[in-house]
């Protein structure tokens, strides 16, 4: 019964809890890329990304890890480089998820005065993604070293999003987070919940 209780059900609750929002990113993310612009936007921040030794294919996979890390790491594995792959996928927890939130708001009621806790809470958000650069930075000058790769692609005309497309796109990708990042979730939810629950002693038992 614990195992079900505290093991097995945890552990489907920890990947349900943050599927809406990984689907709705996926959704925002769908019609950016069904429109035309995300491919743009990530042209457009390679000349950033450059300077940090990554290119624009980065962007996307640093984007999608505001939702929650898992989601950026699986977009990471479109980046054709192995250098630049890995790097991003380092990286990507640098960036502020959803869950990190609350404890945000709890550090700032707690250390900043009130008019100062909207400031407060961007001044972590840039943090973070200036702790991303730097480490992707550090981690390109010495592990990973070698040219940056080129991004070269064609840009897609501007168009209105097809919704069929769209909500095959959400779908399909958040097939993939349950069956592949949810099942990782739950095998450490159950690895967990044995480790806290083995050994008992006899006390523990009779308790």
């Amino acid at each position: 019964r614990d195992l079900i209780v505290d093991g097995v059900i945890a552990g489907v609750g920890a990947v349900v809890v943050f599927l809406p929002q990984i689907c709705l990113l996926f959704l925002f993310l769908a019609i950016l890329e069904d429109v035309g612009y995300l491919a743009r936007a990530a042209f457009l921040i390679d000349r950033v990304m450059r300077g940090v030794g990554l290119s624009g294919k980065s962007f996307v996979p640093l984007l999608s890890s505001f939702a929650c890390a898992i989601p950026g790491i699986m977009a990471a594995r479109t980046i054709e480089s192995r250098r630049d792959r890995l790097v991003t996928i380092l990286v990507a927890p640098f960036m502020s998820c959803s869950a990190r939130l609350p404890v945000y708001a709890l550090m700032i009621g707690a250390f900043f005065p009130a008019a100062y806790g909207g400031w407060a809470l961007l001044g972590m958000y840039v943090l973070s993604v200036t702790a991303a650069l730097v480490a992707a930075w550090i981690l390109r000058a010495t592990l990973f070293r070698g040219e940056a790769s080129t991004y070269v692609m064609e840009l897609p005309a501007y168009r209105l999003p097809a919704p069929s497309q769209v909500l095959a796109a959400v779908v399909s990708r958040g097939k993939v987070f349950v069956t592949q990042a949810g099942t990782i979730i739950l095998a450490f939810s159950i690895v967990l919940w044995a480790l806290a629950y083995f050994p008992r002693s006899e006390t523990i038992r009779q308790e």
